[in-house]
């Protein structure tokens, strides 16, 4: 089985990658929580979505669409990761790398009551909501090397590369499915979001 990151990285995701999870079928209805205007949103496949790919852009888009029964997956595309705050007390999960920055950030998430954020070094803590769907996932491993150096890019190596993965597949039990060939080269529909 190809690894979660190995997927998105040949896709171009390389420079940043933000991808949210969102408990709910209606696309249209989680758009406009997220302030899209659904009538103005193309059909498209993620390649074609790509042509729009601007991290940090001063605009955002997101490529949205069915994941699994009851979730919904918005990859960003175009601008910073998506505003959670918006998504009206449901279910959300949200990776985000940044080879400009931090490399993984942690993980972004709401149980539907409780939003926070959670370290990736602690993915094994019990306790907190996603705890049960981090079984067999760990922060650490042996002979990992790591290496930071100022003014380059990080790369999904090392620690990086096992906590992006984790959340990856962390996302993926949550949601009730890892992605796949087949789930990224479906048609979904390319949002623009208000910033």
């Amino acid at each position: 089985m190809t690894g979660q990151w190995a997927l998105l990285e040949v896709r171009g995701f390389g420079e940043m990658f933000a991808g949210t999870w969102i408990e709910g079928d209606d696309h249209d209805e989680i758009a406009r929580l997220l302030g899209a205007d659904p009538e103005r949103a193309v059909a498209c496949g993620l390649g074609e979505a790509m042509r729009e790919y601007e991290p940090f852009a001063f605009r955002e888009a997101v490529w949205l669409g069915a994941h699994a029964p009851g979730w919904t997956h918005a990859i960003t595309i175009a601008g910073p990761r998506l505003r959670t705050d918006l998504l009206g007390g449901r279910r959300f999960v949200q990776v985000v790398w940044d080879a400009g920055g931090l490399g993984v950030h942690d993980l972004y998430y709401s149980d539907g009551v409780t939003a926070g954020q959670h370290s990736p070094v602690r993915i094994a803590d019990p306790g907190w909501p996603f705890h049960e769907y981090a079984d067999g996932l760990v922060p650490s491993g042996r002979n990992l090397a790591d290496v930071f150096t100022a003014g380059v890019s990080a790369t999904a190596t090392g620690s990086l590369g096992l906590w992006l993965e984790n959340w990856l597949v962390l996302a993926g039990r949550v949601s009730g499915r890892l992605m796949d060939e087949q789930y990224l080269d479906a048609t979904r529909r390319l949002y623009d979001i208000p910033l």
